[in-house]
């Protein structure tokens, strides 16, 4: 720690976004008008990327910003610290009316020689103190308020951690709403086209009309699936650009989600065990957590040091700005050389018996300090819980993606099969719907799964202290 620090911080712009629209001005009308909110993306004027959406989240997080100050208000206090064990110059003045009803000899020349002052007095002191037995008690404040600064430097450099997080956890949910849309859309379509060719077949005689029915029931159904598909898409989209700091999300134009960012980086599944052991010490909030106990037991010693006795070194200089010319014994003494007073020495100062405070103060000091024990405790075996579950959440995410993909291409397959057999009659019209949305199902699956690789890949960067980045 430095006496006197000077920062700067700078942060590096990768993108731009162009606010047009303002914030006030989007209203409930607009929300819901479904059809013209699809088209909004066309307002966008920058593609973001999950990258970006995570610098941007880390650079407007409210909570990172309070977390920046706490760090410059811990950084005052160390150097405050610092300071308290230089000499400490004061200077004092008195301004006087002193009354000559009561004390006849105040404003007499006679008075004056003996030492009472004039009906009206000013001094001026200049005093100087010095701590020296004292500077125990400072020592241990500064490597106390030292400990603080740090912990709250990691403490912040989390809080940028978490919202880097927030930010990737907002652009997948909104990138995951976004394939959920075009899904719901695609089924929707599907839904109408076999409406159509089944009202050619109903007319043709090859259908009842129960099986119109479904066709139109199925209909209805796609389009409720599409409503609710616009509705979470607007709440991810609104809940990104908060994240983000954008005023209008429609000026937020989403970067293809046809892939993950993890398959498309081809990340492999990093090893448990080589992973486990280093995230101890690259977590910031284990960081802070140790730093907060050093600063507890600092604080601790620094109270138990109050029963040592303190020694100052003082120095004062006074000048009567009212004083005259004093005659004593015939001798006559100039204002000159009688109006400063000098004087230095030694002050000891030592408290012998307080009733138990700085007892009850130990106490409290030395409860804080164990608090802050069992908190680190309790964070490293959370720690290791983390780590595991999101380097196995990881693992499943990577299967279930696997998974997800296949099943979209037997879907596939099954609704043409299905689709042929009905045309030749051979299936009913419920096997057909059915197969249709279970290719709606599993396209639905694999946009969720690829969401979930991409936040578990995240995750498990957050969990072992590591840069959250897709940049290899």
């Amino acid at each position: 720690m430095n006496l006197i620090s000077f920062r700067s911080i700078r942060y590096s712009m990768y993108y731009t976004i162009s606010i047009g629209i303002s914030f006030s001005s989007f209203s409930e009308d607009f929300l819901t008008q479904n059809q013209n909110f699809i088209q909004s993306n066309s307002l966008a004027t920058t593609t973001l990327s999950l990258e970006n959406a995570m610098d941007m989240s880390e650079q407007y997080s409210f909570a990172a910003k309070m977390a920046e100050q706490d760090e410059n208000s811990s950084e005052a206090q160390y150097n405050a610290s610092i300071r308290n064990m230089f000499p400490t110059l004061s200077v004092s003045s008195t301004y006087l009316q002193n009354s000559n009803q009561v004390n006849k000899l105040v404003g007499t020349t006679t008075g004056a020689q003996y030492g009472f002052p004039d009906t009206t007095s000013m001094t001026g002191t200049l005093n100087v103190t010095q701590p020296l037995v004292g500077l125990i008690p400072l020592f241990l404040a500064v490597q106390a308020n030292a400990a603080q600064a740090r912990a709250a430097m990691q403490n912040k450099n989390q809080s940028r951690v978490d919202a880097r997080y927030n930010g990737a956890s907002a652009f997948i949910n909104a990138q995951k709403a976004d394939q959920l849309l075009k899904t719901a859309e695609s089924s929707l379509k599907l839904s109408e086209k076999e409406l159509r060719d089944s009202e050619a077949q109903y007319n043709a005689g090859k259908l009842t009309n129960a099986d119109l029915l479904k066709f139109k029931l199925n209909l209805e159904n796609s389009r409720s699936t599409l409503i609710q598909a616009q509705t979470t898409y607007k709440i991810a989209m609104l809940t990104l650009a908060e994240a983000i700091g954008v005023k209008d999300f429609r000026n937020i134009s989403l970067q293809s989600g046809d892939k993950s960012v993890f398959e498309n980086k081809s990340v492999k599944i990093p090893d448990l065990k080589a992973d486990l052991t280093p995230a101890f010490a690259l977590r910031f909030d284990l960081k802070a957590a140790q730093e907060s106990v050093e600063a507890k037991k600092l604080s601790k010693y620094q109270t138990m040091s109050s029963y040592l006795p303190s020694l100052n070194f003082i120095m004062n200089y006074t000048r009567n700005f009212f004083i005259d010319d004093v005659t004593v014994s015939n001798t006559t003494y100039k204002k000159q050389d009688i109006q400063d007073t000098f004087s230095y020495g030694l002050q000891l100062n030592w408290v012998l018996m307080d009733w138990g405070v700085r007892q009850a103060q130990i106490s409290n000091v030395a409860a804080q300090e164990q608090k802050a024990r069992y908190n680190l405790e309790n964070l490293n075996s959370q720690a290791k819980i983390d780590i595991t579950r999101s380097y196995l959440q990881l693992k499943d995410a990577v299967q279930v993606l696997e998974s997800a993909v296949v099943s979209v291409q037997y879907a596939q397959d099954v609704y043409d099969q299905m689709k042929a057999r009905f045309d030749n009659g051979q299936v009913t019209a419920t096997d057909l719907i059915n197969s249709s949305n279970d290719q709606t199902s599993a396209r639905a699956n694999l946009a969720n799964a690829r969401g979930g690789i991409d936040l578990a890949w995240i995750a498990f960067q957050k969990s072992t202290g590591a840069k959250l980045t897709t940049i290899n």
